[in-house]
């Protein structure tokens, strides 16, 4: 039996076997290839495979005939009504105007313009781009016959795109744009512009794309400069462009390029600016946030419910590293990355986002870097820190251990573990006596952080309760932090036979606070119950007694001076405060609603608003 190699088709007799006769030779191993060819679309659509070849093969049209031609032109039907034929692609095959097309498409992505076989589609979206620039070369173009292969081919392409090209420059003469022709104004390597919750972001464009020549969506694949803790890098992004009706403002666009803003300079040095502000801010650093939000209802615009405004303020720590290990399960990385320090067309189109804990939401979170700001520390916070006559002394002593021990700690970084390394603070008595002041006031007069976490934030089962306390432990010290577990008491109650579940958790604090390398400070109510264990892990403890006369009208002294005019109040009228039996915490929220209460009738606080709120607390005992 002969067979024919050129198309894998075996001819012979044409009455075959039966297929039970045939003997075929083992799976792969004949030296040969078999053909199967693709049947054209059934009634519904679809497409399958045969072994005959179809009888309406169109011929081959490239070949050494068309191979002389300077340039193929592949024309298609056209349905626009003002021709019959439009050019489907072309295909460049003159060296003369492949070097011209090198020098006007330069470095233009995805066209490489020394290929044997040079194909380009419609809608021929490099020639629209560079259209000024091939005008420009061709008027200069000296070589006679170079000339002539370029002449023939604007002339080609001029007709096929002079109708596109004239709309894209009235539009844009005008400042405009409609959805067709949104495409030529996005070129690739242009800095694309957007605004996202309020904030601008900067984008390098490195390809515009459709489903398809009739798609109504336009997919911009862009690229901006992050940073994965380690590195910094270009981070790849896709966004779409929906369609609209008529046309738009182009600075309207969910996503313009920065050459079509009115201030194009000024918003270049502004992002520089703030790329290079973003750049300084790797590594670890404690900073203020302040910034205006919008929190939209749950239930969506869609039924006409306001966005909510309202302004965010808090302390926070900027630590990427942190924050991708036990921040977010989703890593924050880096497609591609850059080596060494950032140069200004990086630093354009850097994120401003910042990764890192807001110690007031205690979460983990994105900050915008325009909102960091320095902090302004509270020079006077320990002395704010209200403690009868006799305890004055321990207030230098509870500040100097703490700044003592933090020498101990190198840096923000590498610390090397041991036991015993840490100091830790119990500070016990009745609430509102100035317990979670004297750590804050510690940590204010020291500036760093203050994590403060309660019995809530970390639960009450033993494997949920270990993590995340390991996870704190680990990270306070990296952050030269100082930890306040206020309300400890859950976790330092005695053990005992009959609570097998609460004595597990004080035994995996125990264990824990051995270890532990920073400032501790523990809050507890009831002294009496702590497990004896705790005495040898506990480097000082201080009790709070309920304040007397003298404390209290130090406190509403010091409350009054930062929310009116001290002097308004008499020195009688103050002793006279002062002898109501209120702790610290109720003596703020006596000033804060009479504050409230004179600011309703236009005037600053006075006397007779503190004794409308106290007789009205008077009312409720």
């Amino acid at each position: 039996m002969a067979i024919d190699i050129s198309d894998g088709i075996a001819i012979g007799d044409s009455t075959e076997p039966e297929a039970k006769d045939i003997q075929y030779e083992p799976l792969g191993t004949l030296c040969d290839f078999h053909a199967l060819y693709q049947t054209d679309p059934d009634a519904y659509g679809k497409k399958s495979w045969s072994k005959n070849v179809p009888i309406d093969l169109p011929d081959a049209v490239e070949d050494a005939e068309s191979a002389q031609y300077a340039l193929l032109v592949r024309k298609k039907k056209c349905y626009d009504g003002r021709r019959s034929l439009s050019i489907h692609s072309i295909i460049v095959q003159s060296e003369r105007l492949k070097e011209f097309l090198k020098r006007a498409l330069d470095n233009y992505p995805g066209v490489t313009t020394t290929l044997q076989r040079l194909e380009i589609t419609s809608p021929f979206r490099p020639f629209v781009h560079r259209w000024e620039e091939i005008t420009k070369l061709r008027d200069e173009e000296q070589d006679p016959t170079t000339k002539a292969h370029v002449d023939m081919f604007y002339r080609i392409m001029d007709e096929e795109l002079r109708d596109v090209v004239d709309r894209k420059n009235d539009l844009v003469a005008k400042g405009v744009i409609t959805h067709d022709l949104v495409w030529t104004i996005l070129e690739p390597q242009d800095v694309v512009l957007s605004s996202i919750d309020g904030t601008l972001h900067a984008y390098l464009l490195t390809k515009a794309s459709s489903d398809d020549e009739t798609s109504r969506n336009d997919y911009l694949e862009m690229e901006y400069v992050g940073f994965n803790g380690s590195n910094f890098g270009y981070r790849y992004t896709r966004f779409m462009i929906p369609s609209f009706v008529g046309t738009v403002p182009i600075t309207s666009l969910p996503y313009f390029p920065l050459r079509y803003h009115p201030e194009k300079d000024t918003i270049q040095e502004l992002l520089i600016a703030r790329g290079k502000k973003w750049e300084a801010y790797k590594g670890y650093h404690f900073k203020a946030y302040e910034e205006d939000s919008t929190s939209t209802n749950s239930k969506g615009r869609d039924n006409n419910l306001r966005d909510i405004k309202y302004h965010a303020k808090s302390r926070v720590i900027i630590d990427i590293e942190a924050y991708n290990l036990c921040g977010h399960t989703a890593l924050v990385t880096v497609d591609r990355k850059i080596d060494g320090e950032l140069n200004d067309s990086q630093r354009l189109i850097a994120t401003p986002t910042l990764y890192g804990y807001s110690l007031n939401d205690k979460e983990w979170s994105t900050f915008c870097v325009d909102h960091v700001k320095d902090i302004e520390w509270d020079e006077k916070a320990f002395e704010s820190l209200v403690l009868p006559r006799e305890k004055q002394g321990i207030k230098e002593v509870v500040l100097a251990v703490a700044r003592a021990q933090s020498k101990n700690v190198d840096g923000f970084d590498d610390v090397v573990r041991g036991k015993g390394q840490g100091f830790i603070m119990q500070l016990s008595g009745p609430p509102g006596v100035g317990k979670t002041l004297t750590a804050e006031s510690v940590a204010e007069v020291m500036r760093v952080p203050l994590y403060v976490m309660s019995a809530g934030d970390l639960g009450i089962s033993a494997r949920g309760f270990e993590t995340k306390l390991k996870d704190i432990l680990e990270l306070i010290p990296k952050w030269g932090a100082v930890l306040l577990l206020d309300e400890a008491d859950v976790f330092m109650e005695a053990r005992d036979s009959t609570n097998l579940d609460r004595n597990e958790l004080v035994s995996i604090f125990l264990r824990m606070l051995e270890y532990y390398e920073g400032i501790l400070f523990l809050t507890t109510n009831r002294t009496q119950n702590i497990d004896p264990a705790f005495e040898s892990r506990i480097h000082l403890s201080l009790a709070y007694k309920e304040l007397d006369a003298e404390s209290r009208l130090q406190v509403w002294t010091q409350f009054l001076s930062r929310s009116s005019n001290i002097e308004a109040f008499t020195d009688e009228q103050l002793d006279q405060v002062a002898e109501c039996q209120l702790n610290g915490r109720q003596i703020k929220n006596v000033v804060k609603t009479a504050g409230l209460l004179a600011w309703s009738k236009g005037r600053e606080l006075r006397y007779e608003d503190l004794k409308v709120v106290l007789a009205l607390r008077d009312l409720q005992k």
